[in-house]
């Protein structure tokens, strides 16, 4: 829409000038294009309402003019708001664009760099933000491939989309909170899609059974029941550790400047959200956590040059507005490190505007730690983030105000789940403890490795092994584990305990050519150089495994395709042992893979085979031979 009116001529201005279905005909595209949950606060701004004071055209083109405004403030999130459907079509459409332009480059004999000029042109074009350098080859396959640009474009449609939302204020205490109604509806789709497809995936194991991989999710951290419980696992045994060592607890609340926050609310939590007047219009929540984790770089940072050795738990959260704030859970050595510590927090998270009202007294909460307390200082933020049963209410708290968030027919714990994946937030993070992917691994190892390695004197490992798992009435210990593991605060390298990963063969690419440069993880490794094997079934995707059938016995692979299904549910059991009574895979009959992991044993089969072994029962020593009872 031009903002100048049509004024060549007489019959030009009869013709064009503006006039009311005009401005129901912008509207009407306008309301088309945007989320459905932005109708009311664009009703409350006044769109499309003609003055009644002065000429229709003038009226209409000063309606007019205020659409056109209001589409170049929020205009980028109308054009992205697409369906999940629009955003595959585009992908694919993208994707051969990037194959065409690259076969023209080709021809054309234009050099590599060249050609990788045009595909960050496209890139940059379309407007997707660069997670990573476009360089070389890679750069040009990733551009080639729908799937690469249907991930970068469901990221981007959801990001600015929800951007506009927050700007326009329809996140807040009222609406749902922490997220749009149309940024929870993608979310969901997403998880739909997700579950959908880990339901289609069969893997089969060495024994036969066939799950799929809704089934494995279940038993993992990714299930919110078995991640709030490792958490809280974690939590208790920092605290018990710390108590221990009578170290110096300290619980920390952590927000950002108040131009980040696009609504602020009454006192003392009453009265309708509103338009906060500090909001600078253009940050995001993603703004806002790039922020709180540059001042938590320049703490930790202070810190280390100062000697301060600090541990505990990291948990971001929204306020009701979608910006994030942190709780932290930390412990120091001393007294004068916690001091330190707190000192350090308040200069830097008040070095950014910290002269505005409420700063000083709202932006950095800090409360001591008395002992066996720090569960329940988190317990409610973690509940809050994964869900429990036990939590039925969500707080805020903006400029030392307390006040419901209401979340409407959808579980708070929901919407906080849409606001982190929409925004890309890690909502967990441990600082200065051990490894709780080590913790993990440990979990799927056998007693029988753990058990040699402890008669081989390395007791340690043992002790790590038996505080990750729950004997009787003995819970899992992550104090314990701690311990074990070396303490807190120790180098990366310095751990008892690290990941193992396979070799990676010489000359490995990845599906755009790039090296691959970490093998797959199979274990552990200890300081000792010995080995544990954390994943010791072979799985095999039940597809890959129909195809193989094809190739080598295209009659088993008629009768798969002709309607027999992999074995599920009640129905599922181990395959049959084979009648021969033994494996015929020589490696594992003569123990080699197990020495190869493991090292040799102190009970080996030749220990116990041979007659000449200590260990046999056929082993008689030349001084208690029995003398023979007929002589010739």
């Amino acid at each position: 829409m031009s903002r100048n009116l049509p004024t060549e001529t007489l019959k030009a201005w009869e013709k064009n000038k503006p006039r009311a279905w005009h401005v129901s005909f912008a509207l009407e595209a306008l309301l088309k294009a945007v989320p459905a949950q932005w109708h009311e606060p664009m009703q409350r701004l006044g769109l499309g309402e003609m003055g009644k004071e002065g000429p229709e055209w003038l009226n209409a083109h000063d309606a007019l003019l205020a659409i056109e405004e209001f589409d170049e403030n929020y205009g980028q999130a109308a054009r992205w708001n697409m369906s999940d459907d629009e955003i595959r079509a585009m992908a694919k459409r993208l994707a051969a664009e990037a194959d065409e332009l690259d076969d023209y480059a080709i021809g054309k004999g234009l050099p590599l760099s060249e050609r990788v000029d045009a595909i960050r042109l496209l890139v940059r074009m379309v407007g997707l933000q660069e997670e990573k350098p476009i360089v070389g080859e890679p750069a040009i396959k990733r551009a080639q491939d729908a799937a690469w640009w249907r991930r970068g474009l469901r990221k981007h449609v959801a990001r600015v989309v929800e951007a506009g939302a927050v700007r326009l204020g329809i996140v807040n205490r009222r609406a749902g909170g922490y997220v749009s109604n149309a940024g929870l509806a993608r979310r969901t789709a997403q998880l739909q899609r997700n579950a959908e497809g880990l339901q289609r995936t069969l893997y089969r194991n060495e024994a036969g059974q066939v799950f799929n991989l809704a089934e494995l999710a279940a038993l993992s951290p990714s299930n919110p029941v078995i991640r709030g419980g490792e958490l809280m696992t974690r939590i208790r045994g920092a605290e018990e550790y710390a108590d221990h060592r009578a170290h110096v607890g300290l619980f920390l609340t952590l927000t950002t400047p108040s131009r980040f926050h696009a609504v602020s609310v009454g006192k003392n939590g009453r009265g309708r959200p509103r338009p906060n007047p500090r909001y600078d219009g253009h940050s995001t929540p993603r703004d806002a956590q790039l922020w709180l984790r540059d001042m938590w770089a320049k703490v930790r940072a202070k810190l280390k040059r100062q000697g301060v050795n600090i541990y505990g738990i990291r948990v971001a959260e929204p306020h009701h507005d979608a910006t994030p704030h942190w709780h932290a859970l930390l412990w120091a050595e001393t007294e004068q490190q916690a001091q330190l510590l707190e000192a350090a927090v308040r200069k830097y998270w008040l070095s950014d505007d910290g002269d505005e009202p409420g700063a000083k007294a709202n932006r950095v909460n800090i409360k001591r730690m008395v002992a066996g307390g720090a569960a329940g200082y988190v317990a409610k933020y973690i509940a809050k983030s994964v869900g429990h049963a036990a939590l039925a209410d969500h707080l805020d708290v903006v400029q030392g105000d307390l006040f419901d968030v209401s979340t409407g027919d959808v579980p708070g714990h929901v919407r906080v789940d849409a606001w982190a994946s929409t925004w890309g937030i890690r909502q967990f993070q441990a600082v200065g403890m051990p490894s709780v992917t080590v913790w993990r691994e440990l979990r799927r190892v056998g007693k029988d490795q753990v058990e040699r390695l402890h008669f081989d004197g390395d007791k340690t490992t043992s002790q790590a092994w038996h505080a990750c798992h729950r004997t009787g009435d003995i819970k899992a210990d992550w104090c314990r584990f701690m311990g074990a593991m070396g303490g807190h605060c120790v180098p990366r390298g310095r751990w008892h305990l690290r990941i193992a990963r396979r070799d990676v063969p010489a000359g490995a690419v990845n599906a755009y050519g790039e090296e691959i440069t970490e093998g797959r993880v199979v274990g552990l490794e200890a300081r000792t150089g010995r080995w544990l094997v954390s994943r010791r079934i072979a799985w095999s995707p039940v597809a890959q495994e129909a195809l193989a059938a094809d190739v080598a016995a295209p009659a088993a692979a008629a009768a798969l395709d002709s309607g027999a299904a992999p074995a599920l549910g009640a129905e599922r059991a181990p395959l049959a042992p084979a009648w021969t009574r033994f494996n015929n895979c020589t490696a594992r009959l003569g123990g080699e893979l197990r020495r190869a992991f493991m090292g040799r044993g102190r009970h080996e089969k030749e220990d116990w085979s041979s007659p000449d072994s200590r260990d046999s029962v056929l082993y008689r020593p030349e001084s208690t031979t029995t003398p023979a009872v007929f002589s010739h």
